[in-house]
């Protein structure tokens, strides 16, 4: 189905892809991996190394709308009807009287998003079972149909129902009714919650080039080589406009209305919307697809700039007509993007108060964290964070200004089944780099780059009398929880 063309044959200028690449590092964007197509012609494909077309992304929330196809091929096998009520589906699961918000919810009211409840943050909860939870432990807050809340809990209860009523998990459902006909989704997985389900939600495993053919196959009305994949009229009004969500006060790029878990956007579109950075962008007028993911948790202002500049360098850019070709403008751009690197930290390589704490030891007072001691080791390009909590003694190699690949030391975090912590060693991928900000100042960046995705900030400030301060940061999910919080200490 796809095939690949220069920019100039999809109507845009090579020297437009490249500006935008540029403007997307300019900024401070993470960035993993960038795909246009122009219709079935993909013009872009650009990845930051260590990501590249083989490597299964995190998709997160982008999840959501695969179940919500999912939905409308059960409708269409009559094995469910929107206007069912969700309790319906679920008898064996109710341990309460079912209030009447409740009562009341629909397939649709949780496919538009405009449910009853609200549930608990599920990693901080002891039931391992999320649609249990959902239908026992949730907090009413108004009556179904009413006012548009983003609802986690509820995309995962639907995810639920899909598996129930196929009678196959989610993704086999999907690979049999869908990703087989694309040829796509061959290494793909979804991760698992801790009562075995499909993380529906949040944890779809797979290639940016598969996401682009599943959304070229919505594009093109669910029609597939003459077969019709998922049924048009329910595809009509999953990526339609079915309730506002504009409950910010700013008509920003989430909130132009919402369709059945697609968001709508700008130009009459939609858009597949996961957290951290993974997008799914279709723009019906010029119909031109973005895919991209990256790491961008903790940067609240990094997918409205991304809209901002996909719709000002491409779409506003890109013509119905090919343009003549530019050989010397695609071998820049095919330069730039062989240049292209996960981003690292910034600062300095060098400072004089590395040669007063190389190899001495720090001992923290006492934290919530759990940090015992530290030490770094420098030598020419890095160094090495060597340091001691609650876990035992761990390393931390990096270097400056561009990013060492290997293993974060800390142990137990979860692997296939979301929230189960693991005890065979597991540890995650990362690429951790540094670089001095102030004089006596150090940022220390950690970024875990595996099936689930983090990134983490340590700031060290060392004072001139042998004190020192640490800060760190994380943005994750549900784990770096061990990294988060100030610790002062002092040289020994």
């Amino acid at each position: 189905m796809l095939h690949t063309i220069t920019p100039e044959q999809a109507g845009i200028p090579a020297s437009r892809v490249e500006k935008f690449l540029r403007a997307l590092e300019r900024h401070g964007l993470v960035m993993h991996s960038l795909l246009l197509a122009k219709g079935n012609g993909l013009f872009a494909e650009h990845y930051w190394a260590p990501f590249d077309a083989n490597f299964c992304h995190r998709m997160y929330s982008e999840t959501k709308s695969y179940v919500g196809i999912a939905i409308g091929l059960l409708e269409a096998d009559h094995k469910l009807s929107l206007d069912d009520t969700i309790v319906s589906h679920f008898p064996e699961k109710l341990e309460r009287e079912i209030p009447a918000e409740l009562g009341k919810q629909t397939i649709r009211h949780m496919l538009t998003m405009e449910t009853a409840c609200r549930t608990p943050f599920w990693f901080a909860t002891a039931d391992p079972d999320r649609t249990h939870e959902y239908l026992n432990a949730s907090s009413i807050l108004r009556q179904p149909g009413s006012l548009w809340e983003y609802d986690s809990a509820g995309s995962q209860v639907l995810s639920s129902l899909v598996e129930k009523l196929a009678g196959q998990s989610l993704f086999d459902f999907l690979y049999e009714r869908i990703f087989s006909h694309l040829g796509t989704f061959r290494t793909a997985t979804i991760l698992k919650t801790p009562n075995g389900d499909s993380w529906g939600d949040s944890a779809l495993v797979c290639t940016s080039r598969d996401m682009l053919s599943f959304a070229r196959l919505l594009a093109e009305g669910g029609m597939h080589e003459g077969k019709q994949l998922i049924p048009p009229a329910y595809l009509a009004a999953a990526t339609a406009k079915q309730v506002s969500n504009h409950t910010y006060g700013f008509a920003d790029y989430h909130s132009q209305g919402y369709g059945y878990q697609i968001w709508h956007t700008r130009g009459g579109g939609w858009a597949f919307n996961g957290m951290g950075g993974q997008f799914t962008i279709y723009r019906p007028d010029k119909d031109v697809t973005l895919v991209c993911t990256g790491d961008n948790q903790g940067n609240p202002g990094a997918a409205a700039l991304l809209f901002a500049l996909f719709e000002e360098l491409i779409l506003d850019e890109i013509g119905h007509a090919p343009l003549p070709a530019d050989e010397v403008a695609n071998a820049s751009l095919a330069a730039y993007s062989s240049r292209l690197r996960l981003a690292a930290a910034d600062g300095a390589h060098e400072s004089d108060t590395a040669k007063e704490i190389s190899g001495k030891e720090f001992a923290c007072e006492g934290n919530a964290v759990g940090l015992i001691r530290f030490a770094f080791r420098f030598r020419e390009g890095g160094g090495l964070f060597a340091y001691e909590n609650m876990q035992g003694r761990k390393e931390l190699p990096f270097f400056f200004g561009e990013n060492w690949f290997g293993k974060f030391p800390q142990e137990g975090y979860s692997d296939g089944v979301g929230g189960e912590r693991t005890t065979n060693g597991f540890l995650y991928d990362c690429a951790v780099s540094a670089g001095w900000i102030e004089e006596r100042k150090l940022l220390l960046r950690a970024q875990i780059i595996d099936r689930y995705f983090g990134n983490l900030t340590f700031i060290f400030h060392f004072a001139k009398d042998g004190s020192a301060t640490l800060h760190m940061e994380k943005h994750a999910e549900a784990f770096l929880d061990e990294y988060q919080g100030t610790v002062r200490a002092h040289m020994l």
